[in-house]
């Protein structure tokens, strides 16, 4: 009985002494959108939908130059949309340890404030956890003038 009274006492001393790394809510940023490509030059490139961007020669390069350089702190976790450019799906993998499981994905050209409006209205319905576990193809947005549309093609399976 004096053990476990002296290991709690032990485990909360440790967790009350601990340094906690606090963030003020007010200086996150909560992210909807992430589009992300490879540029000319063969960098990552991610934009929001907040206007933040980061750009590096790999894709943990780009997020560190994405949170670096953004006006607050970015929060990835809120991100309920990634469209990742045709040249950039080999990266999936890698994004399924930093986005939530259930973020939706689709193929796109872009990423603008707008795109969040119309994927809220018609979601693409393959989402991260989808893709990893090769049950989805990946959805195509297409965006012709103003106007955008979803669609399915077949052949667009990301490779493993």
């Amino acid at each position: 009985m004096r053990r476990w009274i002296l290991y709690a006492l032990v485990m909360g001393l440790v967790l009350f002494v601990s340094p906690v790394e606090k963030t003020d809510v007010g200086e996150l940023k909560p992210v909807e959108l992430l589009y992300i490509r490879y540029t000319d030059e063969n960098k990552v490139r991610i934009e929001t939908d907040t206007g933040d961007l980061g750009v590096g020669e790999t894709l943990e390069d780009a997020l560190s130059d994405l949170k670096a350089t953004a006006s607050g702190n970015i929060f990835l976790d809120t991100a309920d949309y990634l469209v990742i450019h045709r040249n950039a799906v080999t990266l999936l993998p890698k994004l399924w340890n930093i986005l939530r499981p259930g973020t939706e994905v689709c193929i796109g050209e872009e990423g603008r404030e707008e795109t969040v409006d119309f994927l809220s209205a018609h979601k693409p319905g393959v989402t991260l956890n989808d893709i990893r576990s090769g049950r989805q193809t990946l959805p195509v947005l297409k965006r012709t003038e103003e106007r955008y549309r979803i669609e399915f093609e077949s052949n667009y399976r990301p490779a493993e």
